[in-house]
């Protein structure tokens, strides 16, 4: 349901302004600090001949990011209906700051809700600069373990993440509700407010705040918004304070294991990196 919002809000906004370009990472500040881009190949029912020739790479060439910048401007498309060939991963430091998904055979790049027209002969520009690197999926179905697995890995260079693992710092969850908000609030400043919020009124500050999705209203005036908060048993006692639509849950209580994916290792240096600590 949460998708089907999310393209009406792309419908709309393409059929009141016209398709518009959009220069893909200028949101990146790439004038500071260590960046890089890892690309990330997918499982697709179509896979393309590309994904066995490059498999899953880094590029680290500043350079090379700047121009990327620059050059990658694109125009906004209506088609998002393929599966994903490729994860482009932008990591500042080596913390993940933006994800763009790429089709090879459907000709589009996606940011976030909006998708952009882009080829092959775009994803392949700078391929010289591209580098293999190995990744591994390693799961855990000990709490415990996972977080010092978390924290150890943290601490080791070349090693990136390819989701968030800051939620794993925690033993549970719970989820709290924001509704009644104005259709463009923008999600980022109220997951702000609502951090200090609940450190106002906890005075703790130590859980982790994510977004699970957002709704519009039937009518396009407002939206709805569901939030995670990461966190031990005694906050959420500490807090208890409304708009809690889910009780303290732990991070296994409704899976058997959690599955991270790590990036710059392969699963047998995971496990030969780990010894005497699990």
């Amino acid at each position: 349901m949460a998708k089907r919002y999310l393209l009406v809000i792309v419908l709309i906004v393409c059929a009141l302004q016209g398709l518009q370009a959009k220069k893909l990472l200028a949101d990146l500040d790439l004038s500071s600090g260590r960046w890089e881009m890892i690309g990330v190949s997918l499982t697709n029912y179509q896979q393309v001949d590309l994904q066995d020739k490059l498999g899953t790479f880094i590029l680290s060439d500043p350079t090379t990011l700047k121009q990327m910048q620059q050059r990658w401007d694109f125009e906004e498309v209506y088609e998002d209906y393929c599966e994903y060939h490729y994860a482009l991963k932008f990591y500042k430091n080596g913390d993940l700051q933006k994800t763009l998904r790429v089709n090879l055979r459907c000709n589009y790049i996606t940011d976030e809700a909006f998708s952009f027209h882009f080829t092959e002969k775009e994803f392949t520009e700078f391929q010289r600069y591209f580098k293999p690197i190995r990744w591994s999926r390693v799961r855990f179905s000990d709490l415990e373990v996972l977080q010092k697995a978390v924290v150890q890995l943290d601490r080791m260079p070349g090693i990136y993440w390819y989701g968030d693992v800051k939620q794993y710092n925690f033993d549970g969850e719970f989820s709290v509700a924001v509704n009644d908000l104005p259709w463009n609030a923008n999600r980022d400043s109220v997951v702000t407010e609502i951090t200090e919020y609940m450190q106002g009124k906890t005075g703790r500050d130590d859980f982790y705040i994510t977004q699970k999705y957002w709704l519009l209203s039937d009518d396009f005036e407002k939206m709805s918004l569901r939030l995670n908060v990461y966190c031990d048993n005694s906050f959420f006692k500490a807090y208890n304070l409304g708009g809690i639509v889910t009780s303290w849950r732990s991070l296994l209580s409704e899976q058997s294991f959690v599955q991270i994916v790590v990036i710059g290792m392969s699963k047998e240096e995971y496990f030969q990196s780990m010894k005497g600590y699990n």
